[in-house]
């Protein structure tokens, strides 16, 4: 044999065996953000654009501004949509749209999910929060601490004593949802200034709907705070929601469970600012107040906080919920977030309201272990293909 191929065929045994022995290259999870990662989201088309918002005069620069819109992120499945309806994602307090995308460990997130099954997702920014941020920046507050996330959403279960009883249930974060975890460490970076009260309140119901003006019927998926968008929308505009599926809403009436004992809040019941109410409520003070419950503990653990409703009697009976009532709700709870202690506040206030809703405590589906971020957590896709089919269920018998 000519020393040519002899020494071509060493070299060629020689690269065989370098790259059997080198360690395989870890695209996983924090890694992805290599150029050759090769990714796991949707194949999709993206566009954005911004809807809502008005100009103003800066009287200090002395021209005018753009406010009060809102940045939306379309995603459309490289085949082309074949759902009825899109959906319409409304991200939680203190974080963005991002949220709905691949997850701190890059698994495949909600928007590639719902893609993947033929949907037009549209992720918002909500307003004063990421692209869709207040041109004064004024009141903001922060999103959350390292220590509030690792307590309220990924690691509750560690810490001692228990923040409340059904904590030590927790078993769906990946990593170990500490400081310093490289998983932890990603999911906090996503952490902003976010503005709350009136103002966020008029600009996202006003703003939503003429997002849904533009785009037409939808469903709307929400999260913890963001479902108060949800519920604004549908107040707004009802004509153009099919469905609200609400993660977690933090729209606990009258009452923000941040701590105990729970602080005054949302005085015309899920938020701070007038909803349509049959008979008409022109002043919160129209609406009367009762505790209904009371603190329950397991084991010296708080494991279900009072509840505020409308007060009931034969000569003022509480007053409805009108135009949220026309679209179905279905309410998510994990088995292991502080919302297991709280969401059925939320849900008692909107029954008495007359609003339909489907409350689901993921345990009693088969889902267990999770927290307040599930759409994020190990079992995340299990859980959005439960919300699947009930979108399915839904748009198969379309809202009158």
């Amino acid at each position: 044999m000519p020393v040519w191929k002899l020494l071509f065929f060493a070299f060629f045994n020689a690269l065989l065996v370098a790259s059997s022995l080198a360690p395989a290259l870890n695209y996983t999870g924090i890694n992805a953000s290599s150029p050759n990662d090769p990714s796991i989201e949707a194949p999709l088309r993206r566009d954005y654009f911004f809807v809502g918002g008005n100009y103003v005069l800066n009287e200090t620069d002395g021209g005018h501004i753009f406010v009060n819109q809102l940045y939306v992120e379309k995603l459309t499945p490289a085949n082309g949509a074949n759902q009825s309806y899109p959906l319409v994602f409304f991200h939680g307090g203190g974080i963005s749209g991002t949220q709905w995308l691949n997850t701190p460990d890059n698994r495949l997130g909600w928007a590639s999910y719902f893609a993947n099954q033929g949907y037009e997702v549209y992720l918002v920014d909500t307003w004063g929060v990421g692209r869709s941020s207040d041109e004064s920046l004024t009141p903001t507050r922060i999103g959350s601490t390292a220590e509030i996330a690792e307590l309220g959403f990924t690691s509750p279960e560690k810490f001692t004593p228990l923040p409340y009883y059904q904590a030590q249930l927790h078993t769906q974060w990946p990593g170990n949802g500490s400081m310093g975890d490289p998983i932890f460490d990603a999911f906090f970076a996503s952490f902003l200034p976010l503005i709350l009260g009136d103002r966020d309140e008029n600009v996202m119901r006003t703003s939503g709907c003429a997002l849904l003006e533009r785009i037409g019927p939808s469903v709307i998926i929400s999260h913890s705070i963001g479902s108060q968008n949800g519920y604004l929308v549908t107040d707004g505009c009802p004509q153009y929601v099919e469905g609200h599926v609400s993660v977690e809403g933090d729209t606990t009436p009258f009452a923000a469970y941040d701590g105990a004992p729970p602080m005054p809040t949302r005085a015309f019941g899920l938020t701070d600012v007038p909803l349509v109410y049959d008979p008409p409520v022109t002043d919160a003070s129209q609406l009367i107040q009762a505790n209904t419950t009371g603190y329950q503990y397991i084991n010296g653990s708080i494991s279900a906080f009072p509840c505020i409703a409308q007060a009931n009697s034969s000569t003022s009976p509480p007053r409805q919920l009108v135009n949220i009532a026309k679209a179905p709700i279905l309410h998510l709870t994990g088995q292991a977030s502080v919302h297991i202690t709280y969401d059925q506040c939320l849900i008692a206030f909107l029954r008495q309201a007359g609003v339909a809703v489907d409350w689901v405590k993921l345990a009693d589906v088969g889902i267990t272990g999770n927290g307040h971020f599930s759409m994020l957590e190990k079992n995340n896709l299990q859980i959005a293909s439960y919300v699947n089919g009930w979108i399915q269920n839904l748009t198969a018998t379309p809202t009158a």
